[in-house]
This record gives structure tokens, C-alpha cells and sequence, in this order.
């Protein structure tokens, strides 16, 4: 497993996500419904930037 992170900006703050995934298109589904969840509140405008991603047992 590896950990995705994204970077999602709400205009007043942002946050840092970790994302549990097997690969690329699973991580990215997940930040999909993530964002979906932020879009239900008061949230109108979100930015998402990919990070990078952590390696586990790199070395």
C-alpha cells in the first residue's frame, strides 16, 4: 500500500490528505468522494493539488 497526498483548498484553509490506496486511480476516487462530502457543506469553491505520494518499506 501506498499513501497519496493531496493538498485541498477551501479558499480560508488548507489541508493536507493521506490516502490509503493500492494505486493512482483508487486514490483518486477516493479524494473524488471526499470532495463530494466537502461540496455537501458550506464549502462552494475546492482546489485539489496531488502532493506526492509515501512509499511504505522504501528502504
Amino acid at each position: 500500500m501506498k499513501q497519496f497526498v493531496f493538498l485541498i483548498d477551501t479558499g480560508t484553509e488548507t489541508r493536507e490528505h493521506k490516502i490509503n490506496a493500492a494505486g493512482m486511480t483508487d486514490a483518486v476516487k477516493r479524494i473524488k468522494d471526499m470532495k463530494k462530502d466537502f461540496m455537501k457543506g458550506d464549502t462552494s469553491h475546492l482546489k485539489i493539488k496531488f502532493k506526492g505520494v509515501i512509499y511504505e518499506n522504501a528502504y
